[in-house]
């Protein structure tokens, strides 16, 4: 074996898995290693934890192998883990640890969707995601290599030479328009498989969660007493049965206006690799979309209005979002178009999709103000940051009023206390 001069049977760092295991795996699945490896021997291997503060759902590890001729090898081995995101579960508002608990054993089944629906899109030429060389699912009796222990599952993927903004920097309006795009491709790819292939699959539960949607309810009625303009919706929401208007928004009305495909569920700012330029800048085309946890079937708008949410300040936001959805219909009907097909939902349907998905987005978006700060930074940099981020917020729960009030949301049957 090309790695003999390894000790492959200890654990790699905190992977869970033996180096033997890992080393197999490359040498079976993946053909960028073999390629890098030609005749040389593999002389160590170092997987490095880089999650910490970075989304929590699983542990990231930047995988090198070096070879007998100093030149080396990187990959990514992504594994789930429940530890670091039940912690930060705990830290929000209406948290409990019984919810905490059961959000942090979903991580577990966010696994095993991920490695379902990342097969998926990287078959998809023309929609941005990682290469993929091997997965495993989780909780299914795979053995690790070592002694005794349950393999964790992992996704094994390539390395991305790619740029992420980061929670605070904002994206871009040619950024938000080509995001647009991607989806648009990506739901014409899903429209153009046998059922078997996508529905049933990814079944994430964790948008309309009761212990997530209490914790952003009870965060929104924080938020409120800081922010005054938000009295009046803050009463709204908490009179409404947020995660039966959730279903309504992300399932229901989707349904009924048969605008229905596969959601990556996810996209936010962490979640989004650039292209870079040649001098390393941050360019306007997405490398790939990551991630792939929390996938469901519903609203076709919801990663495009995620992404305007949560990735944009307002302005940008206010601005872009006509131009985006109309990006998004125009070329959706062009694929459809080229293989003699009608996009089964309008222009007009996209809007309504997109209003009623960020009332929903608007309320996780105050999820994102517990991740600020977790970069080491001085104390005066934290708090501009967390004033950038607050006001990010809070023009999205003031947009989301308006869109309340203008479709009269507050009518649908069964959703707010009488």
């Amino acid at each position: 074996m090309a790695a003999e001069t390894l000790n492959l049977d200890e654990e790699l760092g905190i992977t869970g898995y033996s180096t033997r295991w890992v080393v197999e795996k490359l040498e079976k699945y993946c053909d960028d290693y073999v390629e890098a490896r030609g005749d040389k021997k593999a002389v160590n291997i170092d997987a490095h934890d880089v999650s910490d503060g970075k989304g929590y759902m699983s542990r990231v590890f930047i995988t090198k192998v070096k070879f007998d001729d100093n030149s080396d090898f990187t990959l990514v081995m992504k594994i789930p883990t429940a530890d670091l995101i039940e912690e930060k579960f705990l830290s929000m508002d209406g948290m409990n640890g019984d919810a905490a608990k059961v959000l942090s054993d979903k991580v577990l089944d966010a696994h095993n969707i991920e490695c379902d629906a990342i097969s998926l899109v990287s078959s998809f030429n023309d929609f941005p995601s990682p290469k993929v060389y091997y997965v495993e699912k989780c909780r299914q009796g795979n053995t690790s290599g070592l002694e005794g222990r349950e393999a964790p599952g992992v996704i094994m993927m390539n390395a991305l030479e790619g740029a992420s903004l980061g929670l605070i920097r904002s994206v871009t309006k040619q950024q938000c328009i080509n995001a647009a795009l991607d989806f648009a491709a990506l739901h014409n790819n899903i429209a153009q498989l046998e059922d078997e292939k996508w529905k049933n699959k990814f079944v994430s539960t964790i948008h309309w969660d009761k212990g997530m949607m209490d914790s952003s309810v009870a965060m929104l009625d924080t938020f409120a007493k800081s922010y005054p303009e938000l009295a009046d919706f803050n009463k709204v929401i908490q009179s409404t049965n947020i995660v039966k208007y959730t279903l309504y928004a992300l399932k229901e009305r989707p349904a009924a206006l048969n605008a229905w495909t596969y959601v990556h569920g996810d996209v936010w700012t962490n979640n989004v690799m650039f292209k870079k330029h040649e001098d390393g800048s941050v360019g306007d085309e997405v490398l790939a979309y990551i991630d792939y946890q929390i996938g469901f079937e519903g609203n076709p708008v919801f990663d495009m209005c995620s992404f305007l949410t949560f990735c944009a300040d307002a302005d940008i936001r206010r601005e872009v979002e006509p131009i985006a959805l109309k990006a998004y219909h125009d070329r959706l009907t062009e694929l459809f178009h080229q293989r003699g097909a009608k996009v089964p939902y309008s222009l007009e349907t996209v809007q309504e999709l997109y209003n009623i998905a960020f009332i929903h987005q608007a309320l996780e978006s105050l999820l994102m103000t517990k991740f600020v700060g977790n970069d080491h930074l001085p104390e005066e940099v934290v708090e501009a940051q967390t004033a950038k981020l607050h006001l990010k917020v809070k023009f999205s729960l003031l947009d989301a009023e308006k869109i309340w009030k203008r479709l009269n949301l507050g009518a649908i049957a069964g959703i707010q206390d009488s």
